[in-house]
């Protein structure tokens, strides 16, 4: 019974506490939540809107679509050598044909900002959110923590990101990405890359994308890309896309159709 008392007076003890701190922290919270600018909804990136459609069903040559409408495949400015060796590597059999029957069920960064995936902005105090119909997320902390030291700072496929805020532009930056191939398209990036945006409301509808990407290995000077989004009006719920499943395998660079 004694025992029993101990514990229900070291919970009222501890309710008590976390009780009142979240009372004196609600007014600031409230405050730095009135702060932020309002991303909710769904957003649709450029290929989005042109390749993708409700069914899964791709408007034309998905691969055509894709090539002029993401800028993240197409030249980049880079040196001389490594321009060669990426050239010589690619000129391989095996690395033509892996590509064209290549199955991208997951993308990273910096790409996944720039394919045909749909995603909603989920911005708080302490961090922002770009969380991707595909079930792949980023963080992006701006709470003031910094990138971790060298020994606990190793390379993921979306980085690691930290931000803050000038006005209404969510300022990120971006290190430890891993090194090699975007995932689709001809470009690499060595293990230096390093990625600056910044992401702001146009509009009600529009959301913009200012990449810089620093990769002083692979590159002669930064590469400098625009990335449009628009609110899906059409949709009022994420709609995943299961990988697993589908049934559209990439033969020889052309999209098929699978027995069930």
């Amino acid at each position: 019974m004694r025992h029993a008392v101990v514990v229900c007076l070291w919970l009222v003890a501890v309710l008590g506490v976390a009780f009142a701190q979240a009372a004196e922290n609600a007014p600031q919270r409230v405050r730095a939540f009135a702060a932020l600018p309002d991303w909710t909804g769904l957003w649709d990136t450029e290929a989005s809107r042109a390749v993708s459609r409700l069914s899964g069903k791709p408007a034309g040559d998905e691969f055509e679509a894709i090539s002029k409408l993401v800028p993240l495949v197409g030249p980049a400015p880079y040196t001389e050598a490594w321009g060669k060796n990426l050239q010589a590597a690619l000129s391989q059999p095996a690395a033509v044909t892996g590509a064209s029957n290549a199955k991208l069920c997951t993308y990273g960064f910096p790409i996944i900002m720039d394919v045909f995936e749909m995603f909603q902005a989920v911005v708080t105090p302490e961090e922002t959110l770009f969380v991707f119909d595909d079930g792949e997320v980023r963080h992006i902390y701006t709470d003031g923590r910094k990138h971790p030291g060298k020994d606990d700072l190793w390379p993921t496929a979306m980085g690691d990101s930290v931000g803050h805020w000038e006005g209404e532009t969510l300022v990120i930056d971006t290190v430890a990405r891993t090194e090699g191939s975007l995932g689709m398209g001809p470009n690499t990036l060595s293990a230096q890359a390093h990625f600056i945006e910044r992401v702001r409301r146009l509009d009600k509808n529009n959301l913009e994308d200012r990449l810089t990407i620093d990769d002083p290995v692979a590159f002669s000077h930064p590469w400098k890309l625009t990335f449009h989004y628009t609110r899906a009006a059409d949709l009022n719920r994420m709609l995943p896309w299961d990988c697993a499943n589908d049934r559209n395998p990439v033969v020889n660079g052309k999209l098929s159709v699978a027995p069930p």
